[in-house]
């Protein structure tokens, strides 16, 4: 699953192709109507080899059929399936192939990616309890990395096409995937009347990536209701085209009641969609809470929160992995130094579980700042 445009399909043909896999896609509209017209028999003209259905969410009766399939032949990976999930069909999706499928997540690509590293680095080795083991895993990232230019990355983002457009024609480019996002794929399935008040919303929450959720503010700028706004909001998470962290608290009711943080799914989109050119430090943030996301989906131990309190200390990030905590807070400051790691400290002094804290800023040195706060520039661990 993933955004429209993000690659999935491009990804699916070549692992459809690596297996001997016959390959359908449902944006063809002779293919469509046969998969909701006669789904039993679209599926028995595949055959027996595998195969791929892409934009699956355009037939949903056909997940009834491959639930028989699967049901009456155990054999796994059958069939790969890929789709954007839109908002109407994705509760039939999990229900039709509840316990029978293995989901996935496709983002934007990471700086990784384009660089062609074969894995995800990720940043599992900051909750090794030797200090020297992160502090060599940052030296070595960040002289294979060499320095770059926050933004500049962030206004190139990780959507293929905008990555391979001239840099003059990417706020073009994405400005074209939100109009087309707002008015065609989920207007239709939210029946919404007015096009330009979704597209509206999609711009505002835009303009507030990197910060806590306020459903009544969204509310009075756009004059709808909140349990719009949460609907509307909602879609765009099952679209994938925004994540929200949850608050960290011992306490789980608490993570319930706090506000999470909204975080566009790409830090150049975010920009298009809210018609800026110049990033900020929100959008610096977006871009660490990319990689962020592409680390936590692929462990089942791994959970992603951010962390805040009444007295307003806060921490952007929390990575937690195998029962440990590690604050992480993002600056685009080109130099920070021990009283920018307040609060990391006050969040380790509270968690004993906390093997350390990470500053990330444009700062070119990697350095311990004081009481297990580790300072280095974001692009030794992206």
């Amino acid at each position: 699953m993933g955004a429209r445009q993000v690659g999935k399909s491009t990804l699916c043909h070549g692992l459809a192709e690596e297996r001997g896999f016959a390959a359908r896609t449902l944006d063809d509209r002779d293919v469509r109507e046969r998969a909701s017209a006669d789904p039993e028999g679209f599926l028995s003209d595949l055959g027996d080899g595998g195969a791929f259905i892409d934009e699956v969410q355009r037939a949903p009766d056909l997940l009834l059929a491959v639930k028989a399939v699967v049901d009456k032949d155990q054999r796994k990976g059958r069939y790969l399936l890929s789709g954007s999930n839109q908002p109407r069909v994705g509760r039939a999706v999990s229900d039709s192939l509840l316990g029978r499928a293995a989901y996935r997540t496709l983002r934007p690509l990471t700086l990784s990616e384009l660089r062609f590293d074969e894995h995800h680095p990720g940043w599992s080795f900051l909750f090794d309890d030797d200090e020297r083991v992160a502090l060599a895993e940052l030296e070595r990232r960040a002289t294979a990395s060499g320095e770059l230019d926050w933004r500049q990355v962030v206004q190139t983002g990780g959507f293929p096409r905008a990555v391979a457009a001239p840099p003059d024609q990417r706020l073009r480019l994405l400005n074209d995937y939100v109009e087309v996002f707002s008015n065609r794929d989920v207007r239709d399935v939210l029946a919404v009347e007015s096009s330009a008040r979704l597209e509206a919303f999609v711009r505002l929450i835009a303009v507030r990536t990197g910060q806590e959720l306020n459903a009544s503010s969204i509310s009075n700028d756009l004059g709808v209701s909140v349990s719009t706004v949460r609907r509307w909001l909602e879609a765009l998470q099952r679209s994938y085209l925004v994540e929200l962290v949850p608050p960290y608290s011992r306490n789980a009711s608490e993570r319930v009641i706090k506000a999470p943080k909204l975080y566009a799914v790409d830090p150049a989109l975010a920009l298009a969609a809210a018609r800026e050119t110049t990033p900020t430090g929100f959008h610096l943030e977006t871009l660490v809470a990319g990689d962020l996301l592409v680390w936590r989906d692929a462990g089942a131990t791994r959970y992603l929160h951010h962390w805040r309190l009444g007295s307003g200390q806060e921490v952007d990030f929390v990575l937690e992995e195998d029962a440990k905590l590690v604050p992480v807070e993002v600056k685009s400051a080109t130099s920070v130094g021990s009283s920018d790691a307040r609060h990391l400290r006050t969040f380790r002094g509270r968690h004993a579980n906390s093997p350390r804290g990470v500053l990330l800023s444009c700062d070119r040195e990697i350095r311990v700042l004081s009481d297990g706060i580790i300072a280095c520039p974001w692009w030794s661990i992206l």
